[in-house]
């Protein structure tokens, strides 16, 4: 596991958590059910980031490649840029 591997996990997992507690204050204060979907989709890319960094504790082995990672990486942005309209 190189240097991008971590920088990309780590970020990704930081990324998914901000959004997804953004998401959720935002759920909180207007109840729509745009807001739900997406803190939905945060909760699930935050779970995945949390299990990538618990990869990176254990040492196991890499059960995702660097590309994978930044493409789920351009989903929470895309996620986002859609939450920004």
């Amino acid at each position: 596991m190189g240097p991008l591997d971590v920088f990309l996990r780590v970020s990704f997992a930081g990324f998914a958590g901000i959004l997804a507690t953004v998401s959720v204050q935002s759920y909180a204060r207007h109840r729509e059910r745009r807001f739900l979907l997406l803190t939905s989709a945060f909760a699930i890319f935050l779970v995945q980031g949390i299990w990538l960094i618990i990869e990176i504790a254990t040492r196991a082995v890499s059960s995702v490649g660097s590309e994978w990672l930044a493409l789920n990486l351009g989903v929470l942005v895309a996620l986002y840029l859609a939450l920004l309209r």
